[in-house]
């Protein structure tokens, strides 16, 4: 299959640059050293207040003259022939070349200049990691330059060989015909806003996201992101030692520092500082200078013709404080009015390696299995008044059965919209509150109107209010259900939630009696208990009609094993129970594995379930990754993994386990989820 491919390629890959890197440092050329220093992280240690970088850059030339290969230079005994110097970096120099065929190629190499012996280890490593990093990142995103599984070294340099785009940068475009229209420059955004996404997906940074780093290839494929040769790993809340280096204008103030906590928001800086040149043609004022009291002028102001949206989307995602920028590229995107595209290529695998979510021939609604509950909510849906709550933990199908909701009132004649609250961001209220108002007018097809009815006298939340009764509710002439996924979102933020909430709350009574909001209907999908304190009053999880998603019993599972054309039978069914309980995801992943693969036997299948081989490995290693960011989650986690008792952890430690879907909580009580995951932890924490 296509995805097994694309692992083996990338697993081989991985291992002829280790081979490789063996073999460079253990040639009898090269000089090790023991002074040099490797990246440090520490786990927890505040981010060090912000001081205007030193006016001493570090020194790079060591004494080693400064060399390009001129046109017409031969590498790797004329298999590859320089053209023509295309750019050079801080770190890396990139030429045109030709193969002997023929072919065009991009060959990267770090620039002569940076090369000493007792660092040479180092950037060996920094270049290598590129390789791999685009490797990962660039399948199936047609936004993001490719590269060869070839990686070579000429004389003491390293060497990464890379696809041709035949085009010019962004750079070039806005020199060459001006400012662009919002309409081409938010489906340049676009494209690029999927690279990083994809980039981010990997724990990875680009870190130098800006016009010149951007090619437009003349065949209409669109904007293709170039150049990872500062990209680094990143891990949320953590301070890291890294890499300096910037470009004026499109480094946040964070990437200037030379121990920060950098994260997504990192490139949404520069991603917007980006779309602010392909608006006004203006390259921004740089962080540094602004942290020292220099301006940075709206984009208006150079363009009147740029909308309010786009203005203030802007200038919200290039705030010198990352944590009052959008968080995510789908959030940055979402401020602009525009959705995360999916580039996704392999949707005939059995598996995708990107969320874990089985694919197949068939729709997913075919292999949909209706819980009880599920006629009712389509009952209580078309009554005023309603509230539907739904709660389970992550891949139990909740968003499948608020789409199928959803449906049902669409079938009705009702209006209907679905917002997933990932997409908004939430470290500021007001903010935080624009963008919900104007994502739900774009669901309705309602243009966005907050410059006439948001007012700056008054309280965000009674815009907000006034915002839906005066405009969106008015507008319409038949019932609304608003879908909010992932709500959970908002707990972390008290401020939000608590207003946010209780905002909910007080549209849930007002829409029994009161006109208009007796339009509205709501459904409100979360994965846990909500954590923070909310007025009993104020809260919306204590009212309306509660769907508590639980795993399937051995009839719903013989049946969806039916949908696979599978007979199941009560033997093998219960050995299936034993190891991944009821757990719709993990039953739909065994099921299309089984009826795609003649020759797995289910006890093969349940053998290598827990290991690095079994079809649910992807699955693990998400929930191990994300169990690593809160290591004070590591040790409750373990003592539950060496006892078969329930065991009473502490409130939040059990609340967050519950989250990441790690655990089951009975009564006061935890145990871990699954025997699968019981198994596979043991082996990797204890």
């Amino acid at each position: 299959m296509k995805t097994n491919k694309h692992r083996s390629v990338c697993g081989k890959f991985k291992q002829r640059l280790s081979n490789a890197v063996k073999r460079w440092f253990n040639s009898p050329k090269i000089r090790h050293s023991s002074t040099t220093q490797a990246i440090t992280v520490t786990v927890g240690e505040p981010a060090p207040p912000y001081k205007p970088p030193s006016s001493q850059r570090p020194n790079h030339n060591y004494g080693v003259s400064h060399l390009t290969w001129p046109p017409g230079y031969q590498l790797q005994k004329d298999k590859y022939t320089i053209e023509k110097k295309l750019g050079q970096g801080g770190l890396g120099i990139t030429y045109l070349a030709r193969t002997k065929t023929g072919d065009r190629i991009v060959i990267k190499t770090i620039v002569n200049h940076v090369l000493r012996q007792d660092n040479l280890l180092e950037y060996w490593k920094i270049f290598a990691n590129e390789a791999v990093k685009l490797a990962q990142c660039s399948r199936g995103n047609p936004h993001l330059v490719r590269l060869s599984e070839e990686i070579i070294r000429e004389g003491e340099l390293p060497c990464l060989i890379m696809e041709y785009i035949e085009g010019e940068t962004l750079s070039a475009l806005v020199k060459r015909q001006g400012v662009l229209s919002e309409e081409q420059a938010l489906l340049y955004i676009k494209q690029i806003g999927s690279a990083l996404w994809d980039i981010h997906q990997q724990g990875l940074l680009h870190r130098d996201v800006k016009p010149d780093n951007i090619m437009v290839g003349h065949d209409g494929s669109g904007a293709v992101l170039i150049d990872l040769g500062i990209a680094t790993k990143f891990v949320p809340g953590v301070t890291q030692t890294h890499l300096y280096a910037v470009t004026p204008g499109y480094a946040p103030l964070e990437q200037y520092e030379w121990r920060s906590q950098l994260g997504p928001y990192t490139d949404v800086y520069a991603l917007a500082a980006t779309l602010y040149v392909l608006l006004t043609g203006k390259k921004p004022v740089s962080a540094d200078e602004r942290i020292q009291g220099a301006e940075l002028p709206a984009p208006k102001d150079f363009n009147p013709k740029i909308s309010g949206r786009i203005n203030r989307a802007i200038l919200n995602a290039m705030n010198l404080v990352a944590s009052d920028r959008p968080q995510s590229i789908p959030e940055f995107l979402a401020l602009l009015g525009i959705e995360l595209p999916n580039y996704n290529t392999n949707s005939n695998n059995s598996t995708n390696s990107t969320n874990n979510q089985p694919q197949t021939t068939a729709k997913v609604e075919d292999f949909y299995i209706e819980r009880p509950q599920d006629a009712e909510c389509y009952e209580k849906i078309l009554q005023p008044g309603q509230l539907i709550r739904i709660k389970a933990p992550k891949l139990m199908g909740k968003t499948l059965l608020s789409h199928r909701i959803l449906d049902y009132a669409k079938s009705r004649g009702y209006g209907t919209v679905y917002l997933n609250l990932n997409q908004l961001p939430c470290h500021d209220l007001d903010i935080f509150l624009q963008s919900f108002c104007v994502r739900v007018g774009d669901n309705l097809g309602l243009s966005d109107q907050l410059d006439k009815y948001w007012s700056k006298r008054l309280y965000s939340k009674v815009n907000c209010q006034r915002y839906f009764e005066q405009y969106l509710l008015a507008s319409l002439s038949t019932p609304i259900v608003l879908c909010l996924d992932e709500v959970d979102r908002v707990f972390a933020y008290q401020q939000v939630a608590g207003e946010f909430l209780g905002l909910l709350r007080t549209w849930h009574e007002d829409s029994k009696n009161n006109e208009p909001w007796n339009k509205l209907r709501l459904i409100v999908v979360y994965s846990t208990e909500v954590y923070i304190e909310l007025d009993i009053n104020q809260s919306p999880f204590n009212v309306g009609y509660p769907v508590d998603l639980t795993d399937f019993y051995l009839d719903k599972i013989q049946s969806l094993a039916g949908r696979y054309g599978l007979k199941l039978s009560i033997e093998s069914g219960q050995k299936l129970m034993g190891m991944v309980g009821g757990h719709p995801y993990l039953l739909n992943l065994a099921f299309s594995t089984i009826s795609k693969n003649p020759n797995m036997t289910m006890e093969h299948l349940l053998e290598t379930a827990p290991t690095e081989s079994g079809i649910y490995r992807h699955h693990l290693r998400e929930l191990l990754n994300n169990l690593i960011l809160h290591p004070n989650l590591l040790n409750p986690f373990n003592k539950l993994l060496t006892t078969t008792q329930a065991l009473r952890l502490d409130a939040k430690a059990s609340y967050l386990l519950e989250s990441l879907g790690l655990v089951r909580v009975i009564g006061n009580d935890c145990v871990p989820r699954y025997n699968l995951y019981r198994k596979y932890f043991s082996n990797r924490l204890l």
